[in-house]
């Protein structure tokens, strides 16, 4: 009996085999297609992670990183011990958290306002003029938003003291620069950020809305009841994404639009690691805070999946 059974299993292992190299042959220019990507993650990605070992060495560039002296977790206990390294942590939390909380909400209603647009064409230049800024780069959006918030000859504050009013220092006080910075942070990025809601609304079963239609429910009612929760799992994975990168802040928004009147609240991470790495030539402590900051990233990350699979919506791992 043991020898049929070993002889049936062989045979179907066997038959395995067939199948998977049957479809590897016949979706072989599929897997061809795929080599170009797997290079590009192997040579830009998976290869440079090499040079996370300077955060445990006392680098010296004449050296290299082999040549290097070890020193452990020197380098971490060094920028732990560094006020200025926390100050940043905590400007990078309060500025995506606030972004966050904004542009989160505001991409949902923006995204189910587009939705409701019935003209086609309409809808269509609507979706591009807000897709726009995207693409634009942060150097000419700096630019334009100096020229539009400076205290001295920018176009909102002439407006305001046209009317009456006195200049409102929005690149020169804490307050009011977290508020600049949050508004063209919501300007550029909302439109890019409806995609995925208006890809997820496409796929809303028409069946439910006539239904509902059917049984009285007005338009909003429609709205509320039917595809908000249509959507529910999607909006539940894009705040768990947005979630995981609160320790992640672009550099080039916080350097160009700060100022040393702001640095209080403009100091943020990446904006810290650039002056130590590229100012001052401290490549171990920048390659510690880049490591550090990928952990803490991935801790969140978990954490806030854990919390939606523990509340019954699906996580992402």
């Amino acid at each position: 009996m043991s020898i049929v059974g070993n002889s049936m299993g062989v045979g179907r292992s066997g038959t395995d085999r067939h199948k998977t190299m049957m479809r590897i042959r016949n979706y072989r220019w599929i897997y061809v297609m795929l080599v170009p990507v797997l290079l590009y993650f192997a040579v830009f990605k998976y290869a440079p992670m090499y040079g996370i070992v300077i955060a445990f060495k006392n680098y010296n560039v004449f050296k290299g990183i082999t040549g290097s002296p070890w020193v452990g977790l020197a380098v971490f206990r060094k920028i732990f011990a560094n006020s200025n390294f926390w100050h940043s942590i905590r400007n990078t939390f309060v500025l995506n958290l606030l972004t966050l909380a904004v542009s989160f909400p505001l991409t949902i209603t923006v995204s189910l306002m587009i939705n409701e647009v019935a003209n086609r064409y309409f809808k269509k230049v609507v979706q591009s003029i807000l897709y726009l800024p995207h693409f634009i780069s942060w150097v000419v959006v700096a630019s334009i938003v100096v020229n539009m918030f400076s205290q001295n000859g920018g176009t909102i504050n002439l407006m305001i003291q046209k009317l009456g009013g006195s200049s409102v220092p929005f690149l020169s006080s804490n307050g009011w620069w977290i508020f600049t910075y949050v508004a063209s942070n919501i300007w550029k990025e909302i439109g890019w950020g409806t995609i995925i809601y208006l890809a997820a609304l496409t796929g809303v079963d028409e069946s439910l809305y006539e239904a509902a239609y059917l049984d009285g429910a007005t338009r909003f009612q429609r709205l509320i009841y039917v595809t908000l929760p249509s959507i529910k799992s999607v909006i539940v994975v894009m705040l768990i994404l947005q979630i995981s990168k609160m320790m992640t802040i672009g550099l080039d928004a916080p350097l160009l639009l700060g100022n040393k009147k702001v640095m209080e609240v403009s100091e943020v991470i990446s904006t810290y690691t650039y002056r130590m790495g590229i100012e001052q030539a401290k490549y171990s402590e920048s390659t510690a805070i880049g490591l550090f900051q990928s952990v803490v990233n991935v801790v969140i990350l978990a954490a806030a999946d854990r919390f939606a699979k523990a509340i019954g919506e699906d996580g992402i791992l």
